[in-house]
């Protein structure tokens, strides 16, 4: 019972950490370096990619379950590998790449990223749903499987939520961060299902690391690690050289604006133009007043001086007159 739990939790926490997040970074009015202002229809389009996602996998799980036909393992990982990979592409598109092109690229990273995993959980869940029709079968395995998608749904939501609360100088670092080191894990793990199916079986495949039983996905640490991070026990050379090349760049792109010399962060500088655009506005709207105040402040200086000039005249001509002696 417990396997079945931990097998529904790792399959759906890392698709529910991506969606929240995702969620969360489109669903911001204005990120805190300055971004756009996000268009509405992304979200509709990242949850409707998601939602195909989820049909097609259970239509395929029914298929392979039920039909003449099976996917082999072989298969199954190549085709996740091949999502992850995509997967992995798109969020990072979503977080780095301009802000008014993200209709469609949402939407293909909320299908994808919900693919890589649905298809191995809609066979899992077939399966259960087998083992309780079954005579000597019984419904608990289903409802642990469910019970596990559940917990990793509300753990999304939760981080969904979190990220929201960022104040927003800190939003894009920390939402964008946590977008691409998951991100960074479901290409990893992507690499590896490439490497196990046979593409890239030979490349670099040796042990990166033996972490053994520390994270030990038949319990509740290792599923975390494994369903947030993709860590497994046994990584191999190209899987965490993939993790590498891929999170090390991202991140530095994204904290770019703010970590390269400039001690202002770029959305106050915005503001600043704002402020100083509807000055210039306001300015110019109140230029012809303000010029006649200026002339006039001119005029009653010239009046002024020349107002002197001409009390000066009379005292002039009276001192002449009253010091010439003709």
């Amino acid at each position: 019972m417990l396997g079945s739990h931990l097998a529904g939790l790792r399959g759906g926490l890392e698709a529910a950490l991506l969606l929240g997040l995702l969620a969360a970074w489109l669903g911001r009015a204005r990120a805190a370096a300055g971004a756009a202002p996000v268009r509405a229809g992304g979200g509709r389009a990242l949850w409707g990619g998601a939602a195909a996602a989820a049909a097609l996998a259970l239509l395929l799980g029914w298929s392979f379950t039920y039909g003449a036909r099976e996917l082999t393992p072989e298969a199954g990982r190549a085709a996740g590998g091949v999502l992850s990979v995509a997967a992995a592409g798109c969020v990072a598109l979503t977080v780095l790449g301009p802000h008014g092109r993200r209709g469609g690229l949402v939407g293909a990273a909320g299908f994808l990223v919900v693919a890589r995993e649905g298809l191995a959980t809609a066979l899992f869940v077939w399966a259960a749903v087998s083992a309780a029709r079954d005579e000597a079968g019984s419904a608990g395995p289903l409802g642990m499987v469910l019970l596990g998608l559940a917990v990793a749904a509300l753990l999304g939501w939760a981080a969904h939520l979190g990220v929201r609360r960022l104040p927003p100088a800190r939003f894009r670092a920390w939402a964008g961060g946590a977008l691409l080191v998951v991100a960074a894990g479901v290409l990893a793990q992507g690499v590896r299902d490439l490497q196990d199916a046979g593409p890239l079986g030979g490349v670099l495949a040796g042990r990166a690391a033996d972490l053994g039983g520390a994270v030990s996905p038949d319990r509740w640490p290792g599923a975390l690690l494994e369903g947030v991070l993709n860590v497994r026990p046994d990584p191999s050379v190209l899987q965490v050289a993939a993790w590498a090349l891929y999170l090390v760049p991202a991140l530095t792109l994204l904290l770019a604006p703010v970590g390269f010399g400039r001690s202002v962060p770029v959305g106050v500088e915005e503001q600043k133009k704002t402020d100083a655009r509807t000055g210039e506005g306001a300015g110019s709207g109140a230029g012809p007043r303000g010029a006649a105040s200026a002339g006039g402040g001119r005029g009653g200086d010239g009046a002024d001086a020349g107002g002197e000039r001409l009390h000066d005249g009379p005292r002039g001509a009276g001192g002449r007159t009253d010091g010439d002696p003709r």
